[in-house]
């Protein structure tokens, strides 16, 4: 009955319009959907609030009969750092698209109005999404129509990217609550300017990082053994590495491309117990040919797996602590050995830092003091291959 009613009702109302040139606007669940009488749409009938016509003006969208499709160019997820990847496996993108009656538009003052956080997942070797859009028309040669997206999409369940259903700007929060869990890497991509005439209404997106990544090393300072090579009775491993100043959250402006705001707070970046290489994991107290290999006077990781972080441009401070063990096997002493703790804290200035890139620490650890030197790479590495889907 609320079925036949509801279908009843639009019926008298679109007869009682038709004279004049109106726009259905359909209220769901997650927004408003302009429908009548261009748009294509099919919309269950529980998920529909409440149906109204507005009288069609300038800056109302007319939709033609050419769907907009997506396909994105993503990075392999198996080539991400093992504990960010589990999120991006359902392969899952939200997408703003703007239009702005068919000009060009520039990165100041954008809105979501043609599309606003639309799901789009990976369903069965296509990238698909409900209800269909349909490009817009209008007298514009080109009618130009504007797309930002993101990855992994922001649902229930997903508790570190947020987006803010109270404004119609492309921007989205993410919360990095715990370094060690297995958040989600943060993708997002854009496709400013398109028609329906490029690639025939696809919407093609390359996907970009928009965290950064800081891969930690560590090798023995080579003035400090007295020769190329620690003495075989001497070993250096470590117990724990933290890394403190890195903000917990931040906005990222799917427009401009880059982080706009970040919080106060900042999170520490904790390598010890399994989080720690194993040949470099510091075994307790115990002699030094029961010790790891240890760090060597070439470098090697420390931790299992890089740190994904944000970016912050305006905070120029982190802080470095390590406690580390070192170890000489000795049999004139009573237990056979004697151990060395360090404990070490370092203030480091870093370089500019950006979205996409990795960064390398060496931690050049001498007897008695530790040096830090800092690398940026320009891109993630051959290893992260790109797909094309």
């Amino acid at each position: 009955m609320k079925r036949a009613f509801l279908l009843l009702t639009l019926s008298m109302s679109m007869a009682t319009v038709w004279a004049q040139s109106y726009n259905m606007i359909i209220h769901v669940d997650n927004g408003t959907i302009s429908g009548f009488p261009n748009n294509k749409i099919s919309i269950p009938v529980d998920k529909i609030h409440e149906v109204t016509f507005e009288e069609t003006t300038a800056d109302t969208i007319e939709y033609g009969d050419t769907p907009i499709t997506f396909r994105f160019k993503d990075y392999s997820t198996h080539t991400r750092s093992p504990k960010k990847a589990p999120a991006l496996g359902n392969r899952k993108y939200g997408v703003f698209a703007s239009y702005n009656n068919g000009e060009m538009i520039g990165q100041d003052n954008v809105l979501a109005n043609l599309m606003f956080n639309k799901e789009v997942k990976f369903i069965n070797g296509g990238w698909s999404y409900s209800p269909i859009v349909y490009w817009p028309e209008n007298n514009t040669p080109n009618n130009y129509a504007s797309f930002f997206a993101y990855s992994p999409y922001a649902e229930n369940g997903n508790d570190f990217v947020r987006v803010n259903d109270t404004s119609l700007e492309p921007v989205i929060d993410y919360i990095a609550s715990n370094p060690q869990s297995d958040e989600g890497d943060l993708l997002y991509g854009s496709l400013v300017n398109a028609t329906k005439y490029d690639n025939n209404g696809c919407v093609i997106i390359e996907s970009k990082h928009a965290l950064a990544r800081l891969n930690i090393n560590a090798v023995v300072a080579v003035d400090q053994v007295g020769g190329s090579d620690l003495d075989s009775n001497t070993k250096v491993t470590i117990k724990k590495v933290e890394i403190d100043g890195f903000p917990t959250q931040g906005s990222f402006d799917l427009t401009k491309q880059q982080w706009i705001k970040f919080s106060p707070d900042t999170q520490t970046y904790t390598i010890e117990g399994d989080n720690l290489s194993a040949d470099l994991r510091d075994a307790g107290n115990k002699s030094a040919a029961n010790q790891p290999e240890g760090v060597k006077t070439f470098s090697k990781p420390v931790g299992i797996s890089p740190f994904m972080f944000i970016p912050q441009k305006g905070r120029e401070e982190i802080r470095i602590t390590i406690e580390y063990y070192i170890t000489t096997d000795d049999p004139k002493l009573a237990q056979g050995y004697a151990r060395t703790k360090n404990v070490i804290q370092k203030t480091v200035i870093l370089p500019t830092l950006h979205e996409g890139y990795s960064y390398n620490i060496r931690l050049i650890l001498g007897l008695t003091s530790v040096k830090i030197e800092i690398e940026a790479d320009s891109t993630w590495g051959e290893d992260d291959t790109i797909i094309s889907i």
